[in-house]
């Protein structure tokens, strides 16, 4: 994939890794949040607005998908992801101090995402490294729905 919907990804040696800039990804595990629209607000860890490595701008529509089998970018390897498809509009793209965030942070979050100790386990147990590898910053990225149906 390449184009101006693009963002390249450096990695060791070989050609650049392109992901698409107006799409989110979302684990199979939150699908039924998708379908249902019981999720509207996401974390990302670090700065995630644009022109910020996969960086989004408040007000722009994405398309969120699913993934189907995770990638690696450190290995360079891209996700798969399965047929669901949803045109979302992003409401709010915040960067915040991880340490500075309250309970109203957390509204339309996954549920196993409620608090600061279960957002930091997600974000380790999904990217791999501690927030502090971040700044201890994160976007959180509030969205609407625009289609009618997932």
């Amino acid at each position: 994939m390449s184009g101006a919907g693009a963002q390249t990804l450096a990695g060791a040696g070989g050609q650049p890794f392109y992901l698409p800039r107006d799409e989110m990804a979302f684990r199979g595990r939150y699908e039924a949040l998708l379908l249902e629209r019981r999720i509207t607000t996401v974390f990302r860890p670090g700065d995630r607005t644009w022109p910020n490595w996969r960086g989004y701008r408040q007000g722009e529509a994405v398309t969120a998908r699913v993934i189907d089998q995770c990638g690696d970018d450190a290995s360079r390897i891209a996700p798969r992801f399965n047929t669901v498809r949803s045109t979302i509009r992003l409401a709010e793209v915040v960067v915040l101090d991880v340490d500075r965030l309250s309970p109203a942070d957390f509204e339309g979050s996954s549920p196993d995402v409620f608090d600061r100790p279960s957002l930091l386990a997600h974000l380790q147990d999904i990217y791999g490294k501690p927030i502090d590898a971040f700044d201890r910053r994160v976007t959180r990225i509030r969205f609407t729905y625009e289609d009618r149906r997932v």
